[in-house]
Protein backbone atom coordinates (compact mmCIF):
# COMPACT_ATOMS: atom_id res chain seq x y z
CA UNK A 1 0.00 0.00 0.00
CA UNK A 2 1.43 3.60 -1.44
CA UNK A 3 0.57 6.27 1.33
CA UNK A 4 1.54 10.07 1.09
CA UNK A 5 1.00 11.95 3.80
CA UNK A 6 1.00 16.05 3.55
CA UNK A 7 1.35 17.98 7.10
CA UNK A 8 3.19 20.41 7.99
CA UNK A 9 3.29 20.39 12.08
CA UNK A 10 5.96 17.15 13.01
CA UNK A 11 4.48 15.88 15.88
CA UNK A 12 1.31 14.81 13.79
CA UNK A 13 3.38 13.95 10.77
CA UNK A 14 5.11 11.52 13.58
CA UNK A 15 1.49 10.33 15.57
CA UNK A 16 0.75 9.56 11.87
CA UNK A 17 3.95 7.48 10.77
CA UNK A 18 4.15 5.45 13.58
CA UNK A 19 0.22 4.78 13.80
CA UNK A 20 0.31 3.55 10.08
CA UNK A 21 3.54 1.59 10.26
CA UNK A 22 2.16 -0.04 13.53
CA UNK A 23 -1.79 -1.03 11.74
CA UNK A 24 0.16 -1.34 8.27
CA UNK A 25 3.02 -2.55 8.81
CA UNK A 26 3.43 -3.16 4.61
CA UNK A 27 2.97 0.43 3.71
CA UNK A 28 5.12 2.30 2.15
CA UNK A 29 4.51 6.39 3.63
CA UNK A 30 5.46 9.07 1.95
CA UNK A 31 5.51 12.26 3.62
CA UNK A 32 5.98 16.19 2.63
CA UNK A 33 5.34 19.38 4.62
CA UNK A 34 4.36 21.48 1.45
CA UNK A 35 2.67 20.93 -1.32
CA UNK A 36 4.40 21.73 -3.94
CA UNK A 37 6.96 18.77 -3.39
CA UNK A 38 3.78 16.35 -2.97
CA UNK A 39 2.69 17.96 -6.07
CA UNK A 40 5.79 17.20 -7.78
CA UNK A 41 5.76 13.87 -6.18
CA UNK A 42 2.58 13.00 -7.16
CA UNK A 43 2.71 13.80 -11.03
CA UNK A 44 5.56 11.12 -10.78
CA UNK A 45 3.94 8.39 -8.84
CA UNK A 46 0.22 9.04 -9.19
CA UNK A 47 -1.11 5.32 -10.66
CA UNK A 48 0.94 3.53 -7.83
CA UNK A 49 -0.61 5.89 -4.81
CA UNK A 50 -3.35 4.50 -2.87
CA UNK A 51 -4.57 6.78 -0.30
CA UNK A 52 -3.56 10.45 0.18
CA UNK A 53 -3.96 12.92 3.64
CA UNK A 54 -3.88 15.99 3.18
CA UNK A 55 -4.10 18.87 6.11
CA UNK A 56 -5.55 21.98 4.56
CA UNK A 57 -3.03 24.45 5.77
CA UNK A 58 0.17 23.98 4.42
CA UNK A 59 2.99 25.96 3.18
CA UNK A 60 3.32 25.82 -0.64
CA UNK A 61 1.16 27.46 -3.63
CA UNK A 62 -1.83 25.36 -3.10
CA UNK A 63 -3.23 23.98 0.32
CA UNK A 64 -4.64 20.87 0.93
CA UNK A 65 -7.99 21.28 -0.58
CA UNK A 66 -6.14 23.10 -3.96
CA UNK A 67 -3.96 19.21 -3.93
CA UNK A 68 -6.82 16.53 -3.96
CA UNK A 69 -8.43 19.09 -6.90
CA UNK A 70 -4.69 18.80 -8.66
CA UNK A 71 -4.60 15.02 -8.25
CA UNK A 72 -7.86 14.35 -9.59
CA UNK A 73 -7.15 16.60 -12.42
CA UNK A 74 -3.95 14.44 -12.79
CA UNK A 75 -5.82 11.37 -13.01
CA UNK A 76 -5.03 9.98 -9.68
CA UNK A 77 -7.45 7.65 -8.35
CA UNK A 78 -6.25 6.25 -4.71
CA UNK A 79 -8.54 7.39 -1.58
CA UNK A 80 -8.26 10.87 -0.87
CA UNK A 81 -8.79 12.14 3.03
CA UNK A 82 -8.66 15.85 3.73
CA UNK A 83 -7.67 16.88 7.29
CA UNK A 84 -7.82 20.10 9.46
CA UNK A 85 -8.26 21.88 12.38
CA UNK A 86 -9.98 24.44 10.83
CA UNK A 87 -13.37 24.96 8.34
CA UNK A 88 -12.75 22.04 5.65
CA UNK A 89 -13.91 21.58 2.21
CA UNK A 90 -18.05 21.75 1.76
CA UNK A 91 -20.30 19.09 0.60
CA UNK A 92 -20.06 19.70 -2.94
CA UNK A 93 -16.02 19.79 -3.11
CA UNK A 94 -16.15 16.18 -0.99
CA UNK A 95 -18.53 14.80 -3.66
CA UNK A 96 -16.86 16.37 -6.99
CA UNK A 97 -13.34 15.29 -5.77
CA UNK A 98 -14.84 12.08 -4.04
CA UNK A 99 -13.15 12.22 -0.92
CA UNK A 100 -13.58 11.97 2.60
CA UNK A 101 -13.53 14.62 6.15
CA UNK A 102 -11.59 14.47 9.21
CA UNK A 103 -12.06 17.13 11.22
CA UNK A 104 -8.94 17.44 14.13
CA UNK A 105 -8.46 16.54 16.14
CA UNK A 106 -9.40 13.26 15.13
CA UNK A 107 -7.82 9.43 16.48
CA UNK A 108 -5.63 7.97 13.71
CA UNK A 109 -7.38 4.31 14.75
CA UNK A 110 -10.52 5.90 14.13
CA UNK A 111 -9.07 7.30 10.82
CA UNK A 112 -7.74 4.41 9.83
CA UNK A 113 -10.47 2.05 10.57
CA UNK A 114 -12.72 3.95 7.88
CA UNK A 115 -9.60 4.47 5.09
CA UNK A 116 -7.55 1.07 4.97
CA UNK A 117 -11.05 -1.11 4.26
CA UNK A 118 -11.65 1.86 1.27
CA UNK A 119 -8.54 1.17 -0.07
CA UNK A 120 -7.88 -2.37 -0.26
CA UNK A 121 -11.67 -3.34 -2.29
Amino acid sequence: MHIVHLEDESPLREILRVALVAAVPDANLIQFINSDEMVAYVEQHKDDIDLYILDIRVPGKLDGVGVAYKIRELGGEGVIAITSAYNGPNKAQLQELDCQWFPKPWHIMDVLEKLIPSIRK
